[in-house]
């Protein structure tokens, strides 16, 4: 579906190779908006390294052997003491310029205006003293395990570990080995047609499959990492996990909590239900699951299934419906510049369209994995015109 084809790098990049012979204007003259503030206490602290698999090779065609390898990024409430440089949006993104100047036939000069946004975190700080619920986070097919920056760096000033693996060859790109670029080779269906073809179901249930996986391998190394250093062992709490994703990566929370016992809550952005199994959709995962989305997705049956799966499901399935909002509001994509109108965002006020989700991702979370706050699903609607409330 064109829809989930879309990967993050276009908001990143639009404003400088989507205006053809206006573009060196535009790049003077229109500012890109910086990652919001965030609402939390904390400090906001991030980190970047690589996890490597020795158990599974690198993807699901014969070609492709090596072990897998998954470039993770997280973010964490920080020490205040220990605050030196900030983080930037776009880590290493040198290298991503120029291998996308020379594969897009882009200016590279012409991308530095995403190079400067900021964003609220600071790298490698220490880990401020508490009792931190983990959060993992599944970016879309296609897209990038910053695409919802925004959300994880207001959950982690509230008191959250966030994790976020980048699904190598399922993202649109993926840094290994520090200078190492590998591009995406997943593809999911253009039409109903395509869906129903037997190669292409059998090629989304192996993308899913390996996603699921990558789930489950991060917590297993990040509990193994945490139990090596002191201030995060004593910080990172495990026996509360909760996961959200966009998209694909909604698809991909509800399969890695239906097969990891230890994922306590599922929020799903936009989620995309149809690479769902039958016997996942006929199912009672029971666990909590809150979905922010459209009001439609067309002549699709995508919210169809998640009727199908909520009214399953024996604990609490919500469903916010946002009027005005398009798939890709659900990530960062449309909060940098107005001009993300033009090009696949919806009517909502980037404002408003993040503080609906950060407040209904934190309260869900907050609930559900620190028993603080209470989940009123009607206070949404009463609080936000453009939000409709739907029980499952």
């Amino acid at each position: 579906m064109n829809r989930q084809r879309i990967s993050l790098l276009i908001s990143l990049f639009m404003v400088t190779f989507l205006i053809n012979g206006c573009a060196s204007l535009i790049y003077k003259s229109i500012p890109l908006k910086d990652v919001a503030k965030t609402s939390g206490k904390y400090f906001v602290g991030t980190q970047n390294f690589q996890l490597v698999d020795s158990t599974r090779s690198m993807w699901f065609t014969d070609d492709i052997k090596s072990f897998r390898t998954l470039s993770v990024k997280m973010w964490y409430p920080a020490d205040e003491n220990s605050l030196s440089e900030r983080a930037p949006y776009v880590d290493q993104y040198e290298l991503i310029a120029k291998a996308l100047s020379t594969s897009l036939g882009v200016p590279e000069a012409l991308m530095s205006r995403a190079g400067a946004v900021k964003c609220n975190s600071w790298l490698n700080t220490d880990i401020s003293i508490g009792n931190f619920p983990i959060v993992i986070y599944s970016h879309g097919h296609q897209s990038l395990k910053i695409a919802n920056t925004f959300q994880a760096e207001e959950i982690a000033s509230n008191g959250y570990i966030v994790i976020a693996p980048d699904h190598t060859y399922d993202a649109a790109l993926t840094i290994i080995n520090e200078d190492k670029i590998i591009y995406t080779r997943s593809k999911l269906p253009n039409s109903d047609e395509e869906a129903e073809d037997s190669e292409m179901i059998k090629r989304v249930k192996e993308q899913l499959n390996i996603r699921v996986e990558d789930i489950s391998f991060v917590i297993d190394k990040m509990i193994e990492k945490f139990s090596k250093d002191k201030q995060f062992n004593q910080s990172a709490d495990f026996e509360n996990i909760g996961i959200f994703g966009h998209s694909f990566g909604g698809c991909t929370a509800i399969m890695a909590a239906n097969n990891d016992n230890r994922i306590d809550a599922i929020l799903g952005l936009d989620a995309y239900f149809l690479p769902l199994p039958n016997y996942i959709i006929d199912k009672d995962i029971n666990k909590p699951f809150v979905h922010l989305g459209q009001t439609s997705w067309g002549d699709s049956n995508n919210y169809e299934l998640m009727k199908i799966w909520g009214s399953n499901n024996s604990q609490n399935s919500f469903h916010f419906s946002v009027e005005g909002s398009k798939h890709n509001d659900f990530t960062d994509f449309s909060q940098f510049t107005k001009l993300t109108r033009k090009f696949g965002s919806g009517k909502v006020p980037r404002k408003i369209m993040r503080n609906i989700m950060n407040d209904v991702m934190l309260q869900f979370f907050n609930y559900h994995l620190k028993s603080i706050d209470n989940f009123d699903v009607n206070q949404f609607e009463n609080k936000y015109k453009r939000v409709e409330t739907y029980v499952h």
